[in-house]
């Protein structure tokens, strides 16, 4: 598909959260992100005129097709992201590839009562939160 396909497709998409894979002409996946509102966020990339930095500009490039799966929340949106990035490692994610994860806060009944860490570690009496960022 062409850029402008890709935006036409991109500008259907609803104003929910979710998750969207771009892919190559060869089908590999070379993105996964989140998104609070799909359309917005998706056709960002494939609207003419709108800057992007080298990372994303060469993505847009070498991007052919987009697929999207929408989610009831933005921390669905978030956990699927994430699951789907370590899963495929697509080329143009940088962050949650060797196994980091996102940042979180720890919330404990002992004392300190809150500290912030990074990974997934929860247990029966802690609590984690993590931001959302789209």
């Amino acid at each position: 598909m062409t850029k402008a396909e890709l935006y036409q497709k991109a500008c259907m998409l609803p104003l929910l959260p979710g998750v969207y894979i771009i892919r190559d002409k060869t089908d590999t996946i070379i993105y996964i992100g989140k998104a609070k509102r799909l359309r917005i966020r998706v056709s960002q990339y494939f609207r003419e005129g709108v800057p992007h930095d080298n990372k994303v500009s060469q993505m847009i490039a070498h991007a052919y097709a987009f697929d999207v799966i929408v989610c009831q929340s933005e921390f669905e949106a978030l956990v699927l992201e994430a699951s789907q990035i370590k899963a495929h490692t697509p080329k143009y994610n940088i962050l949650l590839k060797d196994d980091k994860g996102y940042s979180y806060i720890k919330v404990t009944k002992e004392p300190p009562l809150m500290t912030s860490a990074s990974g997934s570690r929860t247990s029966a009496s802690t609590a984690s939160f993590t931001s959302f960022a789209s």
